[in-house]
């Protein structure tokens, strides 16, 4: 339910040791589906390098660089299409607009203001052009769009994790629209647009909403999209055609552009060549929206594209529901989005406004304003219970939540999809301000058990009803498809044992640790000199590097850990541990961490090495158990010889 991100800033200048400095997470996950993973994407960079890695493809950028204990990256970061995909706009080169998903980040180069879902907010460094590349702090944008951020101890990369592409929340694909008889229009009634159909063209993509779909054909020598936004205000010819250029990839070369006088209005018009295709794109401002069709080809020559302008020029930002010549492409029906997910056999209507993520293993749904809904399906364990395994979370929730960070814990038992089910309903939080209301689904049927989770922010319980009860009434899963469909699934939370303990050494760097069995999973080089552990909401972090002395250490600390406003140092003492001079610190969550957390810090030296730890826990998960843990690894630290 509660976790940390760890950002690692490295700089001989600044200071001669690694620093994990703590960027408490924006929202946090609910407690059960925090152990739960998705296939999503992985980008990673390095202050530096040149290049940036999406799913392991090296891409070439500006190289990242730091600015006062921030990693700053160019925007490719977050605008290239195989990662975030965010959409930019950037206005008199000096304010930049960053869309992704239902996320807005405004920036303006030079000032640390910045406004943040709508929100008034401080940047940890202002915004700069560099070498001709906007440069924007890293940690602060991913932590808004989601992504989990990390340091790779082996490589020294940054790594965003859990990253979902703004083009990957797409609905059903591969339907081929040539087989509607009779229809010789397509088009989307909400929406209001009209085209004639792509001949030989097949649908292979469209965003749960219907705003964006896309089509192409068997040797992927065409390629057709369809998108619509909801600018706030009316944009003259130069918005959009800005607003175009936002489309182009890089490597796209800009060969014309133009005003041009369509059957369907007055479009603007860009042409481009990328490799071996040329693309045309067009967009026109109607009915509220902004419609832009994308037509690409493999052609030698842009003169190529004027064989399919009867194709482009039938579009018409309108939709006649009397002509049954049009095949309806929508979504949205009475305001509700339909969802399907073929593999679970699972169908819900959600509001405007939903997505389903596709990149996910299980099916995840993601609502404004950081609501959600988890659904996840296991084998049962031989025997359980659903009262068994409610024993388990309830365990779960007592070792690793305060009491005052979770209220209202209420059981009821309902039917749910025709079977006996348990709702679990809560509230939650990280920061004793902003909670969130939480209701979970546990229901048990053959071999599997049924878990949904659906999450929102504040403790309103009537906003969320109109979700609520499309889960409970109108949600379905063909549990015949599922005993069909899937093999041994084991639920890792059944199976984990985090009481045991394990004892790891460091030949290399001359120390042992004794910590809980399930936080070392990750760790499997403990001679690499930076080590995280992680638990339940709480963190321990172990960095060593080679140094005769801890001179200049202590003032390089406490100003990296100060200045970003994250943190406060609540006390300094000097002490002896591991039977070494150490200092140790305690600090806090600052003015601007979003979280609310606690830090000891131990800065030793020994035989030329120096050595950092730091133990970390949310105040929302400092229980005695997780307190009795972390005290126990910090203890348990010793010098094999």
């Amino acid at each position: 339910m509660f976790s940390f991100e760890g950002i690692k800033v490295t700089g001989k200048s600044a200071i001669a040791v690694v620093l994990t400095a703590i960027v408490f997470l924006l929202c946090a996950l609910p407690a059960a589906a925090a152990t739960t993973s998705g296939s999503k994407v992985e980008i990673r960079v390095k202050v530096g390098s040149a290049q940036m890695k999406i799913n392991g493809e090296a891409i070439k950028i500006q190289a990242p660089y730091l600015s006062a204990g921030n990693a700053m990256v160019p925007l490719s970061v977050f605008t290239n299409t195989k990662g975030f995909g965010a959409k930019l706009q950037l206005t008199n080169n000096k304010i930049i607009k960053l869309t992704y998903l239902k996320h807005i980040v405004t920036l303006t180069v030079g000032n640390k203001s910045a406004m943040i879902d709508g929100k008034k907010a401080e940047l940890p460094a202002a915004p700069v052009s560099k070498n001709g590349t906007m440069m924007v702090p890293l940690a602060i944008v991913a932590k808004t769009f989601g992504a989990a951020q990390s340091t790779d101890a082996n490589t020294k990369e940054i790594v965003l994790s859990g990253i979902t592409p703004a083009s990957a929340s797409s609905g059903n694909a591969g339907s081929g629209i040539d087989t509607d008889m009779g229809k010789s229009l397509m088009g989307d009634s909400y929406y209001k647009w009209t085209m004639n159909y792509p001949t030989g063209l097949i649908q292979d993509k469209q965003w749960s909403d219907g705003s964006w779909l896309s089509f192409s054909d068997v040797k992927g020598d065409y390629y057709l999209a369809i998108s619509v936004e909801k600018p706030s205000e009316v944009l003259s010819s130069s918005d959009i055609r800005e607003n175009l250029m936002d489309y182009l990839d890089d490597g796209e070369t800009v060969v014309d552009v133009k005003t041009i006088v369509r059957p369907g209005g007055t479009f603007e018009r860009v042409v481009t060549k990328a490799s071996t295709f040329y693309y045309e794109y067009r967009s026109i401002q109607a009915n509220g929206y902004l419609y832009t069709i994308t037509y690409g080809k493999k052609a030698k020559s842009s003169a190529e594209l004027t064989a399919n302008d009867a194709l482009l020029d039938s579009f018409k930002p309108s939709f006649n529901t009397s002509n049954k010549a049009i095949k309806d492409l929508t979504r949205i029906i009475d305001g509700k989005i339909a969802f399907e997910s073929s593999t679970y056999g699972l169908k819900v209507q959600l509001p405007q406004g939903w997505n389903l993520d596709s990149n996910d293993s299980s099916p995840n749904f993601y609502g404004k304003d950081g609501s959600r809904i988890h659904v996840a399906i296991n084998s049962i364990k031989a025997g359980d219970t659903t009262q068994e395994w409610l024993k388990r979370k309830f365990q779960y929730y007592k070792d690793t939540i305060v009491d005052s960070a979770m209220k209202g814990l209420k059981t009821t038992e309902i039917t749910w999809n025709g079977i006996p089910a348990t709702l679990v309903e809560d509230s939650y939080t990280d920061d004793s301000k902003t909670w969130t209301s939480e209701y979970e689904v546990y229901a048990i049927k053959g071999n599997y058990k049924y878990y949904v989770n659906y999450s929102f922010k504040g403790e309103d319980k009537a906003a969320g009803s109109a979700v609520l009860d499309q889960i409970l009434k109108g949600m379905t899963i063909d549990f015949s498809k599922i005993e069909k469909t899937f093999g041994d699934i084991p639920d890792p939370i059944d199976s984990l044992d985090y009481r045991t303990v394990v004892t790891k050494t460091s030949v290399q760097d001359n120390f042992s640790l004794t910590l809980p069995k399930y936080w070392t999973k990750s760790n499997i080089n403990m001679d690499s000199g930076e080590l995280l552990f992680e638990g339940f909401g709480v963190k321990l972090s172990l960095n060593v590097e080679a140094a005769d002395s801890l001179e200049g250490y202590p003032e390089a600390l406490e100003n990296l850990y100060t200045q970003s406003g994250l943190l406060k140092i609540d006390s300094k003492t000097n002490i002896t541990y591991a039977g070494v001079s150490a200092i140790k610190y305690e600090l806090s969550s600052g003015k601007l961490a979003s979280k609310l957390g606690h830090i000891t810090v131990y800065l030793f030296a020994n035989k030329g090495k120096v050595y950092f730890l730091q133990a970390m826990s949310n105040d929302a998960n400092a229980t005695d158990f997780n307190r009795a843990q972390l005290d126990a690894a910090i203890n348990s630290f010793k010098f094999t010889n």
